[in-house]
């Protein structure tokens, strides 16, 4: 398969990081140590770029079966990498040499000098977390989250806020670029911009946040659409099926162009307050619990992980469903070039 996306080899890596800090001090390859708290659906992603990018990580687990399941998807998307012809087979091997699995995380964390915190979305287990990490970290180790909506500042104590930044990343994070970055009016002056220059650095496209909301932006986007989805959905409108033939051929496309806002100018501004003001058009109810997905989740159909949910998967493995998004995802970024490395309005 033909790609635009070129090998990174580790001198090359090396030397993006030359110049770089994270907490006043030098974060590079080969001397910092990465430690990301969480292998489930967000760990092995994460800890693949840094490994890529010559770190050493350690991925951290509760058990052996879930850490089991971590790693193996890390393998599966490194092998994809280098059968798409997008890294080296050494790359991959030293990639996985570079990373450490750990049944828990107290060694991990007294030698990290970065800790990724992808641990579930529970406000009494990230604190916890939080805590553990004042107690065994150096003092002057940076905290990112990857929460995806809670102030976890407010779950940190004010000696762990300074040094604690949002670093939202998007499921894949190993191929989507986006990383939305927050800080608190507590965190070290200078530790948001170190983050951003730090995920740019790694090839992401990072985002800062002005002030902190809950849910951030994309998540709240997405929040709203959702509301949409399902109220079509349960209303008989259209098929799940067509649903998603009629975005991935139209918003998709255009948003990777225009984005949302830009799309307004370009639709013309007094079209999009008219559309506002329209009193026929009526707009899905607010309802938490749309018994469309109620219904699947009360019988035990989440998705991808159970192998049936809005979607019947016929019985294929998680890693075989997370290679065929990944080749698809891939083939879609090999398109479009400097609309992901270099993303500009027209």
């Amino acid at each position: 398969m033909n790609t635009t996306f070129p090998n990174i080899s580790k001198n090359e890596t090396a030397q993006t990081f030359t110049q770089l800090t994270l907490g006043g001090k030098a974060f590079t390859p080969g001397t910092s140590r990465v430690a990301v708290l969480g292998g489930g659906v967000m760990g092995p992603g994460i800890t693949q770029v840094f490994a890529e990018a010559g770190f050493d990580v350690d991925l951290c687990e509760l058990n052996a079966h879930a850490l089991k399941k971590g790693l193996a998807s890390l393998k599966e998307s490194l092998q994809l990498k280098v059968e798409l012809g997008l890294i080296t087979k050494e790359l991959a091997l030293a990639s996985l040499a570079r990373t450490t699995g750990n049944i828990g995380s107290d060694d991990a964390l007294k030698r990290a000098n970065l800790v990724i915190e992808a641990v579930t979305e529970n406000k009494a287990i990230k604190k916890e977390v939080y805590l553990r990490v004042q107690k065994l970290c150096n003092p002057d180790t940076v905290v990112w989250s990857n929460t995806s909506t809670l102030d976890v500042f407010s779950l940190a104590e004010s000696g762990m806020r300074e040094r604690l930044v949002v670093a939202h990343w998007f499921a894949p994070p190993h191929i989507v670029p986006l990383v939305e970055v927050v800080g608190d009016p507590c965190t070290k002056n200078g530790l948001v911009d170190e983050t951003v220059s730090l995920l740019k650095a790694l090839g992401k496209t990072p985002v800062k946040l002005n002030k902190f909301v809950n849910g951030f932006v994309i998540n709240r986007l997405q929040r709203i659409l959702g509301r949409e989805v399902f109220y079509l959905l349960e209303s008989g409108v259209i098929s799940a099926e067509d649903l998603d033939l009629a975005v991935r051929t139209s918003l998709a496309p255009r948003m990777q162009v225009l984005g949302v806002v830009q799309r307004c100018d370009y639709t013309g501004l007094n079209l999009s307050l008219r559309n506002l003001q329209d009193t026929d058009f009526i707009d899905a109810p607010v309802d938490p619990e749309p018994s469309i997905l109620k219904t699947l989740v009360d019988d035990g159909h989440l998705g991808v992980t159970t192998g049936k949910g809005f979607y019947d998967y016929q019985g294929r493995s998680t890693l075989t469903l997370q290679r065929e998004r990944d080749i698809r995802l891939w083939q879609v970024m090999q398109g479009l070039g400097d609309l992901v490395s270099d993303p500009k309005p027209i």
